[in-house]
C-alpha cells in the first residue's frame, strides 16, 4: 500500500463517522468526545504512517501545522462563544488529513461548510424557521465542506495528483 492510500484511511473514517457525528449534532447540539478525540488520533496515526512509508514529512508537518493553527484559532473563537469545542476537535482531525494533502484543501472545506451552513441560516431567518439568536449545529456543514473536497476531482487538481 502507498503512502497516499495511507493517508486516505482517516478521511475514510471520518467519513464513516459523519452520519452518527451529524445525527448527534443536530440532535444535542453537540460531538461526543468518544468519537472527536478518537478522529484526532487516527488523522495523526495516519498522516504520521503515511509519512514513514513514503518520507513525506513536509507533509505531516503541513498536516499537524494546520491541526495547531485550527486548534488556536478554535480555542479564541469558542471561548467567545463564535463556535462549539467539539467542532474545534472535528475541525482539527479534518485539518490535519486535508493539510497533509494540501493547506489550500484545508480553506476549500472550512469555506464551503461555512458558506453552507450560513446559507442554510439565512434561509432559516428570512422564512421565519429561525431567529437571530437561534443556535445551528455547525458539524454537518463542516463534514459537507470536508466530504466534498476530500472526494472532488478538485483536490486532485490542486494537490497534482490529476497528474501523474
Amino acid at each position: 500500500m502507498s503512502a497516499g492510500y495511507l493517508s486516505l484511511v482517516p478521511m475514510a473514517l471520518i467519513a464513516a463517522l459523519s452520519i452518527p457525528l451529524s445525527v448527534t449534532d443536530i440532535r444535542e447540539h453537540r460531538l461526543p468526545n468518544r468519537y472527536t478525540y478518537f478522529l484526532i488520533a487516527t488523522a495523526i496515526a495516519g498522516t504520521l504512517l503515511a509519512s514513514l512509508v513514503g518520507a513525506f514529512w513536509l507533509a505531516f508537518a503541513s498536516g499537524i501545522a494546520m491541526g495547531i493553527v485550527t486548534a488556536f484559532v478554535g480555542y479564541l473563537l469558542a471561548r467567545f462563544g463564535a463556535i462549539g469545542m467539539g467542532d474545534v476537535k472535528l475541525l482539527i482531525a479534518m485539518h490535519i488529513c486535508l493539510g497533509w494533502h494540501s493547506p489550500v484543501l484545508v480553506l476549500f472545506s472550512l469555506s464551503l461548510g461555512l458558506a453552507l451552513a450560513s446559507a442554510i441560516g439565512l434561509i432559516g431567518l428570512v422564512i421565519g424557521k429561525l431567529n437571530p439568536r437561534t443556535l445551528i449545529p455547525l458539524g454537518p456543514y463542516l463534514l459537507i465542506g470536508f466530504l466534498v473536497v476530500s472526494y472532488s476531482p478538485v483536490s486532485a487538481v490542486i494537490t497534482g495528483e490529476a497528474l501523474s
